[in-house]
């Protein structure tokens, strides 16, 4: 295909020079954040420009196209790395490697459009060279993904705004005509529903129902029967942007929730629909949408947000989402004036299991202690991996002293027994520092630092036991 079908292709998102949107927003930062690199963008390709739909780190909105890396990543199916652009001859002379921003490391990925077109990229950058792991570059496939998603959304946003466009013109020209609007919003591949407001009559189409596994005879056609198959979470928050749109005091009528499908499983939905019919007064009589079916998208959300919050050999909580938990921890008792305990573990003798049976066998034992302690300690309690042997435990639920050294004590029972499918011998121990909020501490640095120093008290007088942090 040719560079003017590429560009024919792009034209149809009507996205250049479109104002900032938080979707896109968030996704750079979150990719930043992740690869602890300083720039992050989603990058369009023009004929003449690369700009910059969403960006962390760069002050400009566009830059020529004959200066970008992101030209050659479009040109290939496969993700493009350059661990060191100073010394690949492509881009060395480039005034992006020479002056501001002076990125040394590129890592993107080709953003697919309509027809298979490349439209762009999803890229991350940095001032420094570094090696791009594997699994790196699969986590920004994800992202990569992701960004593909929001643009195909903003695609079908386009296609149902002309296709409602097309609605108003039937309407006027067919006044009540059942299958003025049907053709055109089927044909974009979405449910569609009809509403009746002022008798609550409504219709879904037969792919509405069939997106939920339902045969056309399964549904009523009522705006209750709607509401009944609908999150119960999710029921006040699309009540209220109903009544928004339909009180004028939102432009559109667009939000995510949760449908009952027949299997009993929930699917996610992009609901969106405007007013076609107003009586003499103005008043909103009918209102026509489409549900779009975007599990995928919310899928691969929550892929991500689990990569960056969970330890992936454990599951536990891995260090961001620890300190997040334990500055919530230190508000909610402040707010409520309560106390809790925070609990360092380090295992005694885990680098011999590693040295004398390998790193996979280290690894079993890890998992295995991990499940040992979850049926110790409480549901309320948050159990995270800072890496390596070393774990914490937040005990709230008002957890004094004497709960947290009846805690400790069962956490140090667990490894009695031997980790058998290591060996018969194959024990281990763990040492453990208790620190008291807000006794000992009233921030999570210090919090912390307490209770790693009672730890290594634990190990100094002969380890397999728990020390309470000294007061200053």
């Amino acid at each position: 295909m040719s560079e003017q079908d590429r560009l024919n292709a792009l034209a149809e998102y009507e996205i250049l020079d479109t104002s900032p949107e938080s979707d896109f927003d968030d996704l750079v930062k979150l990719a930043a954040k992740i690869f602890h690199v300083p720039i992050s963008t989603v990058t369009i390709i023009d004929a003449h420009r690369q700009w910059f739909k969403a960006a962390v780190g760069l002050t400009v909105k566009e830059t020529p196209r004959d200066i970008s890396v992101c030209t050659h990543a479009i040109q290939s199916e496969h993700p493009l790395i350059v661990e060191d652009l100073t010394k690949d001859i492509r881009f060395q002379a480039s005034p992006l490697v020479t002056t501001n921003p002076k990125i040394n490391f590129y890592a993107g990925v080709t953003l697919i459009g309509k027809d298979q077109q490349a439209i762009g990229t999803f890229c991350i950058m940095d001032n420094k060279p570094r090696v791009f792991l594997a699994e790196e570059v699969a986590l920004l496939k994800v992202f990569s993904n992701q960004a593909n998603k929001l643009l195909d959304l903003r695609l079908q946003r386009n296609k149902l705004r002309d296709s409602l466009e097309k609605i108003r013109e039937i309407n006027i020209a067919l006044a009540k005509s059942e299958q003025r609007w049907k053709v055109a919003l089927e044909g974009a591949g979405d449910g569609v529903w009809d509403w009746d407001i002022a008798t609550q009559v409504a219709y879904f189409s037969p792919m509405w129902k069939r997106m939920l596994g339902y045969e056309d005879s399964e549904i009523v056609n009522s705006y209750d029967a709607w509401v009944a198959i609908i999150h119960p979470d999710d029921i006040l928050l699309v009540s209220h942007a109903l009544e928004q749109y339909l009180a004028n005091q939102t432009e559109t009528y667009s939000i995510e929730h949760r449908l009952l499908c027949k299997d009993k499983t929930w699917k996610w939905v992009l609901s969106r629909g405007m007013v076609v019919e107003r009586d003499a007064q103005g008043n909103p009589i009918r209102m026509v949408g489409t549900h779009s079916d975007i599990s995928s998208r919310k899928a691969s959300e929550e892929i991500i947000w689990r990569q960056a919050n969970f330890d992936t050999l454990t599951g536990l909580a891995n260090r961001r989402l620890f300190f997040y938990t334990l500055d919530e921890s230190i508000k909610s008792a402040l707010r409520y004036r309560q106390q809790f305990a925070l609990m360092y573990l380090d295992l005694d003798g885990f680098k011999q299991i590693n040295d004398v049976y390998g790193h996979q066998a280290g690894d079993m034992v890890l998992k295995e202690t991990v499940q040992r302690i979850q049926k110790v300690i409480r549901g309320t309690d948050t159990f995270a991996r800072l890496g390596g042997d070393e774990f914490t435990i937040i005990l709230g639920g008002n957890c004094h002293h004497a709960c947290a050294s009846v805690i400790a004590n069962h956490v140090l029972k667990v490894f009695e027994t031997p980790f058998l499918q290591i060996a018969a011998d194959c024990f281990l121990t763990a040492s453990i520092g208790i620190a008291q909020f807000p006794e000992h501490g009233n921030s999570c640095d210090v919090l912390l630092l307490k209770a790693d120093q009672a730890m290594y008290q634990a190990k100094a007088d002969g380890k397999n036991t728990w020390r309470l942090a000294q007061d200053e």
